[in-house]
């Protein structure tokens, strides 16, 4: 059964009145810790009524939505995965996963890709990467620079195998 918004609001009061915590009761009442906070300072008469009633609708307005869909909100706010478990209370693999999708469509998830692959190696490659704007490189310049390492190696193990037939005709 779907409570009105009404019916919501008297549940929180009576669930406060109980001495029931804010995380019992945005679980048991399915509101928002916000939600908790507004009704709480409503019910006693503290704050401003039209600041309340503003947030009361955002926040019903969000609450009605998925938990994808309120996750990617709180992500977009800069809330942490922790806050984001925390406060719908869901579980973390789910979580993650949503993080996921959020950063791939704001076309981030690539940056994890590369994090994932790049695992223990990550300090070098920062290194690498602070290296290369410190020198202000381009592609080419680094293309340039393999290829000329390639180049040196291969001339080294030239060097390497004359001298090895050098010592071996004395």
């Amino acid at each position: 059964m779907v409570l009105s918004r009404k019916e919501k609001e008297e549940q929180v009061i009576k669930l406060l009145n109980e001495g029931k915590t804010t995380r019992e009761i945005a679980h048991l009442a399915h509101v928002s810790f916000r939600d908790v906070g507004s009704i709480a300072r409503k019910a006693s008469g503290d704050g401003n009524p039209d600041e309340d009633k503003e947030e009361l609708v955002q926040n019903r307005k969000l609450a009605d939505k998925s938990y994808c869909a309120q996750s990617f909100q709180m992500f977009k706010e800069g809330k942490s995965l922790i806050d984001v478990v925390i406060e719908l209370d869901i579980d973390t693999y789910q979580v993650q996963t949503f993080y996921s999708y959020y950063l791939d469509l704001t076309n981030r998830k690539y940056l994890i890709d590369v994090y994932s692959e790049l695992k223990n190696d990550f300090p070098l490659f920062l290194h690498l990467f602070k290296r290369i704007k410190k020198e202000e490189l381009n592609k080419q310049d680094i293309t340039d620079l393999l290829k000329s390492q390639i180049k040196l190696k291969e001339m080294e193990k030239s060097l390497a195998a004359g001298n090895r037939l050098l010592e071996s005709s004395n």
